[in-house]
């Protein structure tokens, strides 16, 4: 007899069925309407409900194809279109609805929560960029800086949430690992090439092609050679607390660190040598790991406090000429603004990169009179955004995160040193760039996170159902 299983549970049947109902739908207004409904809807539709199922069934293989793709869209809106930027957006609401649908599928007496305080920080982190007490309304600027810090905390939630995380982890750092591989090699031949035969070639001084000391900075196929050091050292994590020793390993971490001496970034050395001390701890030498992470984070502690690397850009831009005026010595200041908007900040989208992306909707390429303005610092934009209050809810949430991975790594997992070593990442790269909103940064860097948390927790689980065996991944 013919095995009449369904692939998904009849109560999730709902899903694909009305997404398909939504698809012929828009199909048949696309027919009647012409142009007025075009295929780009119908095709958002369907990759959408794709995805959605995608990450419901496989969300191993989803995770793994994300993340080259991420990797891939700012080259990819540069030569082949602009339109497909909102694709990041399309699987982020994807991967987060199935997520919540994981969760409400459940018996209500089963619907473990992964972190009560955990998720008590992001939920009032999240209400205080959706309320905005510091702004004076609820305009474009602001549903920019709600889309740019939700989805990627939501993206977190998301990670601790999605089934059979240790598979979904070990495709994930193999993905990572692949795709830095291959950022740095992209990152080595740009250095080859040269800068003006990259311009040949589309790329833009104006935009991706920057300089030091005369020297190209490498940016493989992202939108600066920062967001590309941050991906590096990320692969970085995956090679030194997830591959086995060997050649290979060798090879790949010898690789990315070349990668990341061609992107000129000063603060990535920083940041490898925080990630190097805690390889040396996981090695056993715990007190000479702790003091290297110890300097690492004083000297970026400083660097803060300096403003050395929380610059402040100004655009100014008309019709006819465009003129960008950068300034160090006021970044505090601009992040703060008056005494009385400390608190609360000056408003969400006020300061920061989604005051830029208030002035065009696909591309940078719109016209805009308002000058903007954009501090260079996560935690200043935290500021500038919910003030003084929403920073201590981040660094609350930030440090409740290095709990959990720390409290993983005393219980002998390996996925808590790589949640650990992307936590040190992204909170070191965040003192001098905007790595907690930023692309891709925030948004492979925090669920990947989560899918590393996820997956200590379901080890833990494993053993205590075969206690006789000693599970490390």
């Amino acid at each position: 007899m013919r095995d009449s299983r369904l692939l998904l549970p009849r109560a999730e049947l709902l899903v694909p069925a009305s997404g398909a109902a939504a698809t012929l739908f828009a199909a048949y207004l696309s027919v009647r309407m012409g142009a007025q409904i075009g295929f780009g809807l119908v095709l958002g539709v369907a990759l959408f409900v794709g995805s959605l199922i995608g990450f419901r069934v496989v969300p191993h293989l989803m995770v793994a194809a994300m993340i080259p793709l991420f990797a891939l869209i700012p080259a990819l809106k540069l030569f082949v279109s602009p339109q497909i930027g909102p694709v990041k957006d399309l699987l982020s609401i994807a991967a987060i609805l199935a997520a919540a649908l994981h969760v409400l599928e459940r018996p209500p007496g089963r619907r473990r929560v992964f972190d009560n305080r955990l998720l008590l920080g992001v939920g009032f982190l999240l209400g205080l960029y959706f309320v905005n007490v510091g702004g004076s309304g609820h305009g474009i600027a602001w549903a920019q800086g709600v889309r740019l810090t939700g989805e990627p905390v939501l993206l977190l939630v998301a990670g601790l949430t999605l089934p059979n995380p240790r598979r979904t982890l070990r495709y994930a750092m193999l993905a990572l690992i692949a795709t830095a591989c291959f950022e740095a090699s992209y990152g080595l031949l740009q250095q080859a090439v040269g800068p003006w035969r990259l311009q040949s070639y589309g790329y833009s001084f104006a935009a991706q092609l920057r300089t030091y000391n005369g020297r190209l900075r490498s940016f493989g196929t992202m939108d600066d050679s920062f967001a590309y050091a941050a991906f590096l050292l990320f692969g970085l994590v995956g090679v030194l607390f997830w591959m086995r020793r060997g050649a290979l390993a060798l090879g790949c971490g010898a690789l990315i660190v070349a990668g990341l001496g061609v992107s000129y970034v000063r603060t990535a050395a920083l940041i490898i040598v925080a990630v190097f001390g805690l390889w040396i701890g996981r090695k056993g030498y715990t007190t000479s790991a702790l003091y290297v992470v110890l300097a690492a984070v004083a000297a970026s502690g400083a660097i803060l406090v300096t403003s050395a690397g929380g610059s402040v850009t100004t655009s100014y831009e008309s019709r006819t000429s465009s003129l960008t005026l950068n300034g160090r010595t006021s970044a505090w200041k601009a992040a703060l603004g008056s005494p009385r908007s400390w608190p609360f900040g000056q408003g969400v989208g006020k300061v920061g990169t989604a005051a830029e992306r208030a002035t065009y909707s696909l591309t940078p390429g719109a016209h805009h009179e308002a000058p903007t303005r954009a501090v260079d610092s996560g935690y200043l934009a935290a500021v500038a955004d919910v003030g003084l209050i929403g920073l201590a809810v981040l660094l609350v949430v930030l440090g409740r995160l290095l709990a959990l991975a720390g409290s993983a790594i005393r219980r002998g997992r390996d996925a808590g040193w790589i949640a650990l070593g992307l936590l040190v990442v992204m909170m070191l790269d965040a003192v001098t760039r905007a790595s907690f909103t930023g692309f891709p940064t925030a948004f492979l860097g925090l669920p990947l996170v989560g899918i590393a948390l996820a997956a200590a927790a379901q080890t833990d689980r494993a053993a205590e159902q075969e206690p006789e065996r000693r599970i490390r991944r």
